[in-house]
């Protein structure tokens, strides 16, 4: 007997069920093909089975669904652009758009539900939707518009829609067992629509921050908890700035980064979320890098940018990219972002679309700037990276023979650009720096799991460096998590290379039977694993200083040979590096070979921090050299933290009962801790004599601001201040405001004095040759000010000052220098404010160490009143904690504009409002 017209098609050992559209809507389906419902509202209808028998069954099932969907009369639909709404504008309240023009285009989708399109028309999101964060309020205070958002109400869900996303969401639980087995959670026939799809974000107005737009860049990550509403709209929009300190040149940014910005490993100062609780943010990036490719005239404004900027001629040449070059980065880029948004978007595809599209029409593409731009990206990451990571051979970069090589080649290239991107003061370059950055840290991971022996090469270890400093100044929380957290296995790669072992001397000589060009060859090999095993020992020094934590490389593992003068490393060729060499060592056909491979010629790290601490370096040739006298912070850096750390270990409370010679008191701490500090002012004499060689050298500011921060570290305990600043256990009264700072803050001269220095090197660098953490030091230094200045509020310090004053006579210190004046024997007189003050007014940021009033202010124990000076050249004094912060927001906005300045200005203006310190006392005292 044969089944009536429009009835379910008999199969052997199968049991209908509702069709697809019924079961999304919820409601009863008569399993008829069409059902009932389908027929009445012109929906493609499909027979559905509870459970399969057999192959065959499977075989009849889709020969029978696809012969009615032939058969099933179609309305004609003119094909609309498919809009996919975006996250972020859940909000029935904005206007809509009316002209369809100016919505993203997409693929027509002929086989979907008609209202689909109709829905999502009317539902896209508005031309202008960039709200700044604090009028752009959080979607998860909105989610009474979801329900309609996910058309739930309106009787569909899109069987494409992640449902593990969709779960989080406890306010719309889904019974997912309705659904058989063997239903695809995509369509391959049909062009997956993005769940959401980024915004249109021009940069035209630098004033309307970006609003996150990515369905993965929504506020939860996937198989984590969610945060709630009220912690979402706190980490979402800053805080008021009562400051009265906010940019027109900050760059839109995307409310997911906003909010991720309370996770950061650093700068930790108001109330911390945590990973569980994050947006995901990398692939916001990447489909923001995807979806400008898509757009006409993405990189105008970085091309009219360019036209008003003075290239500097005297930087380290770039060999200008040939189009063959361009066209061979386009293509493996290409595959490098496929691979990418195919990692991140895994959870979407469920396996059906191995190829990340469905359709030659969602082919991801990326359109890379144009020659002249990224050349001139190039230029930016050596102004901006050369002087304080010299990896240049000979100070050329040439693109178009770095990508004859291999794949780490090609990453080290675009990571170059992502770098040099990064330091372009452009919204579009910002985009580019953070999508490729991400892009190259999926496959630089890729290539080495492939093949296990680039793990030892020394590109892919210079990627993995590069990578490293990339995601850990990125502003970024989970670039800056991944790259702080990948940084151990990539040191342990280059330990088990063997590039940290003892190697023998590569000095030439003349009667070496070598040519020149082979020894020159030799040497540059040689010398490149040398300069990159001791550039990953700066970069390990700058990160766990400013994430407060151990060096993760020990001196005695540092034996490879320290890197050779800069003109043997710039040197272009044979001839003019021998040369070079001979001046040098004063290489000839009579001198003994063995005396040429003396260890003081070519002395490991190790062997110059013993000659060091042993007085024993004028035996080394020459003087030390900035880059060695910076190397040499490294191993105080770790003593010294070593040493904090066993000072906190320390009770205030209780003591040792019975000690020996041989336990280890706090006294005893604080005796090391002497010798370090002795050690740094060794260091300094060091750097002050060298340096009147050169007395402008970028290299040594930076070393002098290093080395001003790891003193602060000795007389401050930063992690404490943080904790104030977060008022982590504060109860707000004055009494336990003095104890906590009697734990922050352990010597208060020594302390602003070399916050003023910090503040004062920082600013006299170039604004585009700074080094990448310089926000992070502006932080510190105005954090630990800040922390002073929050004491100043008690009334009770200006008595305790003025009797220590009394007790402290100015003759305490005649003894030393005051670049000598340590935490653990120095006196703790306090600064006075500078309504109550005496004596000379001190600009910290203004004047040397060898300034009189500087002297005046530490000898005489706090006699005198440092102040700041603003740009104007007026000044502000240390007791108005919010004129501090503003001073700090001050000092970052007089550099180049970056993501991770740009986040440490929102925590600033966010640790003001939630003070507000000013009228502390009033308050407390009334």
């Amino acid at each position: 007997m044969e089944p009536l017209p429009g009835g379910v098609p008999t199969v052997a050992g199968r049991t209908p069920i509702a069709c697809q559209n019924c079961a999304n809507a919820k409601t009863g389906c008569d399993k008829r093909v069409p059902c009932s419902r389908c027929a009445e509202k012109n929906l493609p209808c499909a027979a559905r089975f509870a459970r399969r028998s057999s192959k065959a069954a499977v075989r009849a099932a889709q020969a029978s669904a696809a012969f009615q969907q032939q058969m099933m009369p179609t309305v004609p639909q003119p094909p609309q652009p498919a809009q996919p709404v975006a996250f972020m504008d859940l909000d029935p309240t904005l206007p809509k758009p009316d002209d369809p023009s100016k919505m993203s285009t997409g693929s027509p989708i002929a086989t979907m539900d008609p209202r689909m399109v109709e829905n999502t028309m009317r539902k896209s999101s508005p031309p202008h939707s960039h709200r700044s964060p604090d009028s752009f309020p959080s979607p998860h205070s909105r989610v009474d518009g979801l329900d309609e958002f996910m058309q739930l109400n309106n009787d569909f869900i899109t069987p494409d829609t992640n449902y593990q996303d969709m779960l989080v969401w406890p306010e719309y639980p889904l019974d997912l067992d309705i659904y058989s087995n063997q239903l695809p959670m995509t369509r391959p026939d049909i062009p997956m629509p993005s769940f959401t799809e980024l915004s249109d974000m021009s940069s035209t107005s630098a004033s309307e921050p970006m609003t996150a737009s990515s369905s993965r860049g929504s506020i939860h990550t996937r198989s984590t908890s969610i945060m709630s509403t009220a912690e979402f709209d706190t980490t979402m929009k800053p805080a008021e700035s009562s400051v009265g300190i906010v940019s027109d040149s900050m760059i839109p940014e995307f409310e997911v980064v906003i909010a991720a910005e309370d996770s950061w490993p650093l700068a930790r100062c108001n109330p911390p979320i945590y990973s569980g609780t994050c947006p995901r943010t990398a692939i916001v990036h990447l489909e923001c890098l995807e979806r400008k490719s898509k757009e006409d005239g993405t990189w105008s404004s970085l091309e009219k940018y360019l036209e008003k900027v003075d290239w500097d001629s005297t930087d380290a040449s770039v060999v200008p990219l040939t189009s063959r070059t361009r066209d061979r980065m386009l293509a493996i880029t290409q595959s490098f972002l496929q691979k990418a948004l195919e990692i991140h978007r895994s959870g979407l595809n469920n396996g059906f679309s191995k190829t990340g599209y469905a359709t030659p029409s969602e082919f991801n593409f990326i359109v890379l700037p144009p020659p002249k731009i990224l050349e001139y990206f190039l230029r930016s990451y050596v102004r901006s990276l050369q002087y304080y990571y010299p990896l240049i051979v000979a100070g050329c970069v040439d693109p178009n023979e770095m990508l004859l090589n291999n794949q780490a080649s090609t990453l080290l290239v675009l990571l170059m650009i992502a770098q040099g991107a990064s330091n372009v003061p452009m919204a579009e370059a910002r985009y580019l720096a953070a999508g490729l950055t991400e892009t190259c840290r999926i496959s630089l991971f890729d290539i080495i799991e492939k093949d296990v022996e680039l793990s030892a090469d020394p590109i892919a270890l210079r990627c993995a460096l590069l990578f490293t400093l990339l995601g850990a100044w990125s502003g970024d929380k989970w670039l800056m998590d991944i790259s702080m957290g990948q940084r151990g296995m990539y040191l342990s790669m280059l330990r088990h290379a063997g590039m940290l072992e003892p190697q023998p001397s590569m000095i030439p000589t003349l009667n070496s039977t070598t040519s020149t060009e082979l020894q020159w060859r030799a040497w540059l090999h040689r010398e490149m694993q040398n300069r990159l095993v001791y550039n990953w020992v700066m970069c390990d020094q700058e990160l766990s200083l400013f994430h407060d934590t151990p060096p993760q490389l020990a001196i005695t593992d540092l034996q490879c040979p320290l890197p050779s003068p800069e003109v043997l490393w710039l040197a272009s060729n044979s001839e003019q590096w021998f040369a070079n060499v001979q001046n040098i060592y004063g290489c000839t056909a009579n001198v003994n070979p063995q005396l040429l491979s003396s260890p003081s010629l070519t002395p490991s790290l190790c062997e110059l921090f013993q000659d060091f601490i042993h007085d024993n370096l004028t035996r080394r040739q020459g003087s030390l050299s900035p880059q060695q006298l910076r190397l040499l912070l490294h191993p105080l850096q770790a003593l010294l933290c070593h040493l904090r750390q066993m000072l906190s270990c320390f009770s205030d409370v209780l003591s040792t009962r019975r000690a020996t010679s041989r336990t280890v008191t706090k006294a005893s701490t604080m005796l090391r801790l002497e010798e370090v500090q002795a050690l740094l002012q060794k260091w300094y004499e060091l750097t002050m004599s060298s340096s009147k060689n050169d007395p402008d050298c970028g290299t040594t500011r930076c070393n002098l601001v290093l080395y001003h921060l790891i003193s602060l570290n000795a007389v401050t305990n930063f992690s404490e201040i943080e904790r104030l600043a977060r008022r982590d256990g504060f109860d707000g009264s004055f009494w336990e405001l003095s104890l906590r700072h009697k734990r922050c803050v352990y010597n208060r001269e020594e302390a602003i004095f070399h916050c003023g220095q910090v503040l004062r090197l920082l600013r006299s660098m170039p604004a585009d040759r700074r080094p990448c953490w310089w926000p992070a030091g502006v932080y510190r230094a105005t954090l630990i000010l800040w922390a002073d200045s929050v004491s100043r509020l008690d009334p009770n310090f200006h008595k305790a000052q003025a009797q220590q004053q009394s007790s402290s006579p100015a003759s305490q210190h005649q003894d030393q220098r005051p670049e000598e004046l340590s935490g653990a024997g120095a006196s703790n007189a306090a600064t006075s404010g500078q309504s109550f003050g005496s004596g000379n007014i001190v600009a910290i940021d203004q004047v040397t160490p060898e300034d009189p009033a500087v002297i005046s202010y530490l000898w005489s124990g706090g006699d005198g009143t440092p102040v700041l000076t603003r740009r104007d050249g007026t000044t502000l004094g240390l007791d108005k904690p919010s004129e501090v912060i503003g001073y700090g927001i001050m000092s970052i906005e007089e550099g180049v504009t970056c993501r991770v300045g740009d986040g440490i200005k929102r925590k600033l203006i966010t640790l003001n409002s939630n003070w507000n310190v000013d009228g502390l006392g009033a308050t407390t005292t009334a």
